[in-house]
Parts: C-alpha cells; sequence; structure tokens
C-alpha cells in the first residue's frame, strides 16, 4: 500500500509527504488547472480526499466544492488508526507547499499566458495558499509575513502581513472527524480545509533598479572614446524569436551595457551583432575582447518575497489530533501550482517568481 500513501513513517518531500505516490509527477495533475493539482490532495477520517472546488477561490474561503475520496482509510488522519493497521495513520498535519495564489483565480491560470503568471498590480489584494496534507481548523487572523525588496531582490523594506480570513458567515461546512464521524460546523470564525488563504495588498508605490536581462560577452576589443563606440558582442537578441522559448527579453534603445571599463552606458543604437553607446556614456579605455557584458533595464518593480523562515503565526489545529500544528516551514516545501510560475525561471529575471512560487513581482 505504499503508493497509497499508508504505510510512511514520515512525511517528508522526498515521499511527497505522504500524499498517494501516483499524484507526483503524474500529467493528470501538473497542468495550468488550479483543479488537477496534488495540493488539492488531503487526509480526513474518510482516507485520501481530493477536492474539486466551484466557486473560484480554491482555498478554505470556498463555499461551494465536491469531495472525492481516492484511498478510503477509516482514521487515516490519526497516527495509530486504524488498529487493524498498525501504526499506519498521519502524525499532525504537516505543511506541504506554500506559494502566492492567482489573484484572479483564473482556472487556467492565463494573465500573462498558459500558466505563465508572473507578477501582481501595485495596490491589488492577493493571497498566500498554505497547504497541508490534512484538512486542518485554521483560526481567523492567523497571519505570515510577506518581505519587500527591488527587482534584484536587494533593498529590503518594511514587512507586509498576509492574514488568513474567515468563511462567509452562515456557511455550513461538512466535516469529518474521528469522533463523531460526519459532522456539520456553520459560521466557523476561520477557515477549515486543507488549504488555508491569507490575503495581503501589493505596496502602491514601486522601486526602481537596473535589473539585468542578459548576459553576453564581447567578441573583439575596442577603445571606447567619443568616435568609437561601437561594441561587438555575441548572443545578442533582438527579438523573442531570436532564442524561441527562452524567454529572455531583447536589447532595445534605451537598455544599458556595463562591459569594463563601462558601467550602465546608454545604449543609442543597436546592429545585427553591434550596440552603440552613447557619446557621453565613453572613456578613453579599452574593451577587451571576451569581456564578460551585461545588459540592463532600469525598471520599476518590487519582489514580494513570502518569509519561509517565519512560517505562520496564529492557531491552526490538526482536526483528527485536536492539537496545534508546527508553524515552521521546511525550505524544501512543494511550492508550484496548477503548473504556474517557474522554479527554473530565465525571463527577465534570473530567480524563480510568479504565482505559484514564493516570490511575486509588483508591476504597476
Amino acid at each position: 500500500m505504499a503508493l497509497w500513501g499508508i504505510s510512511t513513517t514520515g512525511e517528508t518531500a522526498t515521499n511527497n509527504y505522504a500524499i498517494p505516490k501516483y499524484t507526483s509527477g503524474s500529467t493528470t495533475f501538473d497542468g495550468v488547472d488550479i483543479n488537477n493539482s496534488p495540493h488539492n490532495f488531503f487526509a480526513d477520517n474518510r482516507g485520501w480526499v481530493y477536492r474539486h472546488y466551484n466557486d473560484g477561490k480554491y482555498s478554505g474561503l470556498s463555499t461551494a466544492y465536491m469531495d472525492e475520496v481516492h484511498v478510503p482509510v477509516a482514521g487515516l488522519n490519526t497516527a495509530g488508526v486504524p488498529s487493524d493497521l498498525g501504526s499506519t495513520g498521519l502524525a499532525l498535519a504537516t505543511p506541504v507547499a506554500v506559494f502566492f495564489a492567482d489573484p484572479s483565480n483564473a482556472n487556467p491560470i492565463s494573465i500573462v499566458g498558459g500558466g505563465a503568471t508572473n507578477f501582481i498590480s501595485t495596490a491589488t489584494s492577493g493571497e498566500i495558499h498554505l497547504c497541508f496534507n490534512e484538512s486542518v481548523y485554521a483560526s481567523v487572523g492567523a497571519t505570515m509575513q510577506v518581505r519587500v525588496f527591488d527587482g534584484n531582490n536587494l533593498n529590503e523594506q518594511a514587512s507586509i502581513v498576509a492574514t488568513a480570513g474567515s468563511v462567509a458567515h452562515g456557511v455550513s461546512i461538512p466535516v469529518y472527524t474521528n469522533t463523531s464521524g460526519q459532522e456539520v460546523i456553520t459560521s466557523f470564525p476561520g477557515q477549515i480545509s486543507n488549504r488555508i488563504a491569507f490575503t495581503f495588498t501589493s505596496p502602491s508605490t514601486l522601486q526602481t533598479a537596473d535589473i539585468t536581462f542578459l548576459t553576453t560577452t564581447t567578441t573583439a576589443g575596442n577603445t571606447v572614446a567619443a568616435g568609437a563606440t561601437i561594441i561587438p558582442v555575441d548572443a545578442l537578441i533582438q527579438s523573442t524569436e531570436d532564442l524561441p522559448g527562452s524567454g529572455k527579453k531583447p536589447v532595445a534603445i534605451g537598455d544599458s551595457i556595463s562591459a569594463s571599463p563601462l558601467a550602465n552606458a546608454e545604449i543609442v543604437s543597436i546592429g545585427t551583432t553591434t550596440v552603440t553607446i552613447s557619446t557621453g556614456s565613453t572613456s578613453a579605455s579599452a574593451v577587451a575582447a571576451g569581456t564578460a557584458v551585461t545588459f540592463t533595464q532600469r525598471t520599476s518593480r518590487t519582489n514580494l518575497h513570502i518569509d519561509m523562515s517565519q512560517g505562520f503565526t496564529g492557531i491552526i489545529t490538526d482536526m483528527g489530533q485536536a492539537t496545534g500544528v508546527t508553524s515552521s516551514f521546511n525550505q524544501d516545501i512543494i511550492r508550484q501550482i496548477g503548473g504556474a510560475g517557474s522554479l527554473d525561471n530565465t525571463s527577465s529575471d534570473t530567480f524563480p517568481l510568479g504565482v505559484g512560487t514564493t516570490i511575486l513581482s509588483v508591476r504597476a
């Protein structure tokens, strides 16, 4: 029964946090459809359950969804239950994923296209979703911290707080406990789910920084002085068609180039394999062949980072064992959802960012 998640002795990234193994890497659960995600799998008294959301909220704030029991195991969410299987139940609920959710709740995720959502607008409400491998009770007001940096992930500003909200008053939520079986809880002050939503507001103003979008080398040396401002470079990208699928930004007039001894020299013209810089940026110094070149763009952008070192504060309780769960996060916690974002992103930023990851850009 190892494939069904009831024979593990630990809950870690290496064993998919005990979630049924057929969901790990399966093409059935890695598309841009938010309802086809392994993070919608959780354990409760019924066994392993897959939740299909019908109201576009995809979290404990949802009031319309359908649960599909994939692997019936009574008492799976309590260690040692059922007794005839020995200690095959799960220990306390474990965080298995934390990520920025799609602010538009689009399905498929499509703000930028095909799961490539990588930013949120200024002064916009957004959500962080914290997923567990079991259903939990989360009290309203639990918080997570979001760190704020410029587009180069530098110059940290004051953090902002993401706060767990509550399901709407009057809503009845069916739950499956180990003591009462199925019961209905109405007007719960918080969320009952494996997927808890924390809401925040993005900054209204942006930071500005020179952001590197392409690195290359010079192909021939020359002295950059008035009248000699042309720099030959390799791998010059003039359109996205030059490197299909690379996601790299083309070089444009107004961008900057740095190649020792130049620093952030303005580009005024672009050739097939050359760039020309402003005479005001030149000096009577040589740029040697093979010198490393970086292209940058002055960009207004702020990056939000989920504070992985802080975890969450507030009360989130294991449904099956009626005790608080660990509030800290492991650095290997899964953090992609529905195919969005990119953990190996190389488009204009050399770090993982986007919906479905723990870093999200804010742009005007």
